[in-house]
């Protein structure tokens, strides 16, 4: 008897606000009587992969809700490059692995602590390597993922990364203000399965066979772009490129053809009018573009091949919570129209004949 396939189980998990509301409370449980270091002035988030880009989320918003300065860095240059007079007890590394085992990632822990810093690790698993490694941990509620490619568990991630600005921060009106967001988000992702999940299976349909995928962010994101690409490589078994998006246009934008799709992660703001200057271009070389965004104006409607609108506004700021739904859902999709299981190691490559009841 055919079944759902279990990555699309997890996409779907989105939809239910339950699976929000574990990774909220698990990261507030985490915080209850937890002291912001004293001094702090620098956060690095360290991690691989879709690790890495909840890390590139991460620096805008710490940054934007707490005011800290932060960076995204790969663990291994981490831990073999960063200099220890930089760190120290005014620094705090938050080192990120769903699994909990990333060698990598704890060797930059375990860097992070020899040189007196505060130390972090966000992961879906108790009592694993990382934990070891960190003085708290907050757990994502992504247990369950146990799938090689994540999903769910990378937007589990995410929601604690907003708690923890929130608690570095430690003011009350942000508080409420961006819960009220993370609940707007969730509102969203239920929508939007709801009434999008057609168009991206047609979206699927029509690039299947396209030689490359594009994928356009900036900001916030730019790590959302990253994680897209990187789902569509390691689902459809495709190439696929991710770019910033104003720094595409400084030379790459040369490789765009009528063949190979290009999203735009756009919410309403600087990123979508932006957009504005390539969907010109686009639209004058007959590129294929894709627009993701939750306000679609006039000029959009006009020069966009394909919009996929997002069903609620949000701050920008607050967008990658939602935006990597669709580019979820469009990797899976992507991989049965060419006939791969989603979950498939990448380096074994054979096409397989299954068939999923969607539901």
């Amino acid at each position: 008897m055919n079944s759902v396939h279990p990555m699309l189980t997890n996409i779907l998990a989105l939809a239910d606000p339950l699976t929000w509301q574990k990774s909220i409370e698990l990261a507030d449980g985490a915080f209850a009587g937890w002291k912001r270091p004293r001094g702090l002035t620098r956060v690095y988030f360290v991690g691989h992969g879709s690790s890495l880009f909840n890390g590139l989320v991460g620096e805008y918003i710490l940054e934007h809700i707490s005011g800290i300065l932060s960076k995204a860095v790969p663990a291994f240059a981490f831990s073999k490059y960063s200099e220890p007079s930089v760190l120290g007890p005014q620094t705090l590394v938050v080192g990120i692995s769903t699994t909990g085992g990333t060698e990598s990632v704890c060797n930059a822990m375990e860097w992070a602590r020899q040189a007196r810093s505060q130390t972090l690790a966000i992961t879906a698993h108790a009592d694993t390597p990382i934990t070891h490694h960190a003085d708290s941990v907050i757990l994502t509620g992504g247990m369950d993922d146990q799938i090689s490619v994540k999903t769910k568990s990378y937007v589990q991630a995410l929601i604690s990364i907003y708690i923890l600005a929130l608690h570095i921060a430690g003011d009350e009106e942000k508080r409420v203000y961006w819960q009220h967001q993370i609940q707007l988000a969730a509102e969203g992702a239920n929508r939007f399965l709801d009434e999008q999940r057609n168009h991206i299976q047609q979206l699927a349909q029509e690039y299947a066979n396209a030689p490359n995928v594009f994928v356009l962010g900036t900001g916030p994101n730019l790590g959302t772009a990253e994680e897209a690409s990187l789902k569509v490589i390691e689902m459809a078994k495709m190439y696929s490129e991710c770019q910033e998006l104003e720094d595409f246009m400084h030379g790459r934008l040369r490789e765009v053809d009528q063949n190979s799709p290009l999203f735009f992660i756009a919410p309403h703001g600087h990123a979508s009018r932006k957009v504005m200057d390539f969907l010109t271009v686009t639209d004058t070389i007959k590129a294929p573009s894709i627009v993701l965004t939750d306000k679609i104006t006039s000029g959009i409607q006009r020069l966009a091949t394909h919009v996929v609108e997002v069903p609620v506004s949000l701050d920008e700021y607050a967008t990658p919570l939602l935006y990597i739904l669709p580019m979820h859902l469009f990797g899976y999709e992507m991989a049965l129209q060419r006939g791969y299981d989603p979950t498939a190691r990448r380096y074994n490559i054979v096409a397989q004949n299954i068939r999923y009841q969607e539901e």
